[in-house]
């Protein structure tokens, strides 16, 4: 386990979570706003080992979401680091299971993501890079303190970036 917050246990991705991960990262709909796009079987099993070899390097990667009451796999959360506009940024990056959307799960994540980058990774400040159609995850990133600072473009996508000073 990495952290955990009320209902969720957010820990370290394992070979076990390829068909979890598949539910997600190939779904049309959850990836509609991904930079990367849908994955396909093989590209689950590149993100899998890229996130275990992060994990190895204490470098910013991805953690499973899991629920409490059952263990069911709810998605994925983490911290990711890009150049944007000539500045290293390090953003937030989150993908809910459609059938757990509306559940408050992202924000509950996300919040727990907020207090776990603080208190153990001691940063400061972390951004947050959406479309601005991504009408869900702008309320996502508005209700855990986040703020716009701008519109830019990200890897030719519109972006607009939010920060949050922890």
């Amino acid at each position: 386990m990495v952290f955990e917050t009320e209902r969720l246990i957010i820990g370290k991705i394992t070979d076990d979570d390829v068909i979890n991960l598949s539910t997600v990262l190939s779904d049309p709909e959850v990836m509609k706003h991904s930079t990367v796009g849908v994955h396909t079987e093989q590209q689950v099993l590149a993100y899998i080992s890229n996130c275990q070899q992060r994990y190895s390097g204490n470098e910013f990667c991805h953690w499973g979401i899991y629920r409490k009451q059952d263990n069911a796999f709810v998605g994925l959360c983490g911290l990711n680091n890009h150049q944007v506009d000539s500045e290293e940024l390090i953003h937030i990056n989150y993908r809910l299971a459609s059938k757990y959307h509306g559940n408050g799960y992202a924000v509950e994540s996300v919040q727990g993501l907020l207090t776990f980058t603080a208190q153990s990774l001691c940063l400061k400040t972390v951004y947050a890079l959406i479309e601005s159609d991504n009408v869900s995850s702008v309320n996502v990133v508005k209700r855990t303190g986040f703020e716009f600072v701008k519109a830019t473009d990200f890897i030719g996508f519109k972006v607009d970036v939010y920060q949050n000073c922890l």
